[in-house]
């Protein structure tokens, strides 16, 4: 995405992206994050799938302040973000208070980055996160979504 510092508008919505039950990553990705010096706050749910301990709140264990502790090597499946995927299959623009400042090409970028996501990460963390999805379901709720048809 296009460098921007977005982090005043995230800050202002509070970080409600990362309360919908935290992030799943890669186990590269999870040894980057840990290697740039953040704690292992994943828990391994299969040899390449990897989920935040989120706890009973739901919210991600690397948002302080309203802000991402690691936003330079955060999961890609936050990098897509405001683009949400469901089964790696449909594909939607979360009208957060971030989208009316992308661009188009910022979009794209979101979009491009969401077909990355490995199809082993929605699957495995279907499973894991079941008990939660009424709750998860009900938060992502607060924002309209728009679903994106890819060409």
């Amino acid at each position: 995405m296009t460098v921007h510092n977005y982090s005043n508008i995230c800050k202002e919505c509070g970080g409600y992206c990362c309360k919908q039950g935290g992030s799943l990553a890669t186990k590269l990705e999870v040894n980057r994050i840990i290697e740039a010096g953040y704690p292992n706050k994943f828990i391994e749910i299969s040899e390449n799938c990897y989920i935040t301990d989120f706890g009973e709140d739901l919210v991600c264990p690397y948002l302080k302040e309203s802000a991402c502790e690691i936003y330079p090597v955060r999961p890609i499946l936050c990098r897509k973000y405001p683009i949400f995927s469901t089964n790696g299959e449909e594909h939607y623009l979360v009208h957060c208070p971030l989208t009316q400042y992308l661009s188009e090409e910022d979009i794209t970028q979101c979009i491009e980055i969401a077909l990355e996501v490995p199809d082993d990460l929605f699957t495995c963390a279907q499973r894991f996160l079941a008990p939660f999805d009424s709750r998860i379901d009900e938060r992502m709720r607060k924002f309209k979504m728009e679903r994106i048809e890819l060409e």
